[in-house]
C-alpha cells in the first residue's frame, strides 16, 4: 500500500525502517520524521504523516498482521 504519494513510501518501507531502528536502538523514540530520515527522504506536503504515524505505531507493537519481521524485544518493565 503506498502511504506516501509524494515520495512513493508504501507501509512495507515503514514497516522495514521500523525493524531496522529498533534493531539499531530498541530505546529510540520513533516519530514519523525519524522514519523519513532512516528511508533517506523528507515530507513534501504532510498529509501523509497521520498514516505514518498510525503505522509506525502498530508496527512497534508487533505488526497488523504483517510478515515483517521484528527483531527488537520490548523494554523490560522494573517491577
Amino acid at each position: 500500500m503506498i502511504v506516501c504519494s509524494c515520495n512513493m513510501i508504501t507501509s512495507q518501507d515503514v514497516a522495514e525502517a521500523v525493524s531496522a531502528l529498533r534493531t539499531e536502538d530498541p530505546l529510540v523514540v520513533l516519530t514519523p520524521g525519524l522514519i523519513y530520515r532512516q528511508l533517506g527522504k523528507r515530507p513534501s506536503c504532510g498529509s501523509c504523516l497521520p498514516l505514518i504515524t498510525e503505522l509506525m505505531v502498530a508496527y512497534d507493537q508487533g505488526g497488523p498482521s504483517s510478515s515483517a519481521p521484528f527483531p527488537h524485544r520490548p523494554p523490560v518493565e522494573n517491577t
